[in-house]
């Protein structure tokens, strides 16, 4: 492969060539190189014309180089449709430190983007998820959301290169608060609450604080509690018949939306399923749920059969072993989003309008509450610890609400 060097900027003829190396090792289709090297090239143009350097490269960089291409501009659809590609690449060869592969959605408009945190920053926040993993037994999900929420606060608190915890007060934490909140949902306002909480209890911990602060923090605004969303069965059926077996992604399409719907499925529980969780002599599959808890379900037999079909027409040539993978280069496993974007699709195609792989697990809950079964039975089907958290399917059972009113309403007074 001809590589194309970089005319300007930090993007040098050695990181050029690493790249151009790593698409041919991914497996990139040939008519996708050129276009992300492409991409790299404009890249490193823009970061020269900013004055921004290769170890200033970050992820809010990367933002603003995209946010350059707006739609409509020239470029826009490739920048979007190739920068994924190059930001991963970037990420796995240590050009951007200290970042995780996770799909990005789109900057909202006029929203700030963020600026690298200072090396005193940064070390803060990586004690403070050493605590939460370690002494709090948090995920790494949740730790990666908080530290979003809040980093900004930590490199608030910097000065000299060091971060100065005196400065921490409850107008410092409210104040920030406010401007970080600004614009965002009900939940996410709570999420920043949570975050900016649990490091306050984490400063307090380990002295950097001398007194508790969690009390001075505002509480997030009370959310209208909404009833969960399902999707009635003639709706699922329309989602289903959307996927036209006469092509490979629709089988692989049906089998992903028929164990989201009849298993309860998170999106990312399904992309992380492996083929080696399938156990076809007893009628099981295993998954690993919320915070890493195994659980094993009944493999009904519509789900058996669209998984059957997909396996026989999945790619032979795929990297890895998960169940669900990618049809086009490189063949590995599908994503969280990736799942969630086959339910979108499907759902549009159906003409269902805009339907979250979520609504899928919602209308599993629904369909055996409906059926007559319990609300443990639904505990068991989720995978929820306590079935507080399924209590809330139990409002949607119409019918048996009204046989209860009905009833109620007969007792004499």
């Amino acid at each position: 492969m001809t590589v194309p060097v970089a005319a300007c900027g930090p993007l040098a003829v050695s990181v050029m060539d690493r790249l151009a190396a790593w698409i041919a090792a991914e497996g990139y289709a040939q008519t996708m190189a050129p276009q992300i090297l492409g991409v790299a090239r404009g890249l490193s143009a823009w970061m020269a014309d900013q004055h921004v350097g290769l170890d200033a490269l970050s992820v809010g960089v990367l933002e603003e180089f995209e946010a350059a291409y707006p739609p409509g501009a020239p470029g826009h659809q490739l920048v979007q449709m190739r920068l994924p590609a190059l930001r991963r690449f970037l990420i796995e060869t240590g050009h951007l430190r200290g970042v995780h592969p996770v799909r990005k959605r789109p900057r909202r408009p006029g929203r700030r983007v963020a600026r690298p945190l200072s090396a005193a920053a940064e070390q803060e926040l990586e004690e403070w998820a050493h605590w939460q993993r370690e002494v709090r037994g948090i995920s790494g999900g949740c730790i990666g959301h908080r530290r979003q929420w809040v980093g900004e606060f930590v490199e608030s608190l910097t000065r000299n290169d060091a971060v100065d915890w005196h400065r921490c007060d409850v107008n410092a934490l409210n104040g920030f608060l406010g401007w970080r909140s600004h614009g965002f949902s009900s939940a996410s306002c709570t999420g920043i609450v949570d975050a900016l909480r649990s490091l306050m209890r984490w400063a307090l911990a380990t002295g950097r604080l001398q007194r508790d602060l969690t009390g001075g923090i505002l509480r997030a605004r009370a959310s209208r509690v909404t009833l969960p969303r399902g999707l009635s069965v003639p709706q699922i059926e329309a989602l289903l018949a959307a996927c036209d077996v006469r092509t490979v992604s629709a089988i692989r399409d049906r089998a992903v939306i028929t164990a989201l719907w009849r298993l309860g499925l998170r999106a990312g529980e399904a992309a992380g399923l492996m083929l080696d969780d399938l156990d076809w002599a007893a009628g099981r599959l295993s998954v690993v749920g919320k915070n890493q808890r195994r659980l094993t379900l009944p493999l009904p037999v519509d789900v058996g059969e669209a998984l059957v079909a997909w396996l026989r027409v999945r790619p032979s040539a795929a990297t890895d072993r998960a169940l669900f993978v990618r049809l086009r280069p490189p063949t590995r496993r599908l994503s969280s989003a990736g799942i969630s974007d086959i339910v979108k699709h499907r759902a549009e195609a159906a003409g269902l309008g805009v339907v979250h792989a979520h609504r899928l697990r919602h209308s599993a809950a629904m369909n055996v509450i409906t059926a007559g079964g319990s609300l443990v039975e639904a505990q068991e089907l989720l995978g929820h610890r306590s079935v507080s958290s399924t209590r809330v399917y139990a409002r949607t059972d119409l019918v048996s609400l009204q046989t209860l009113t009905v009833a109620f309403g007969q007792v004499p007074r």
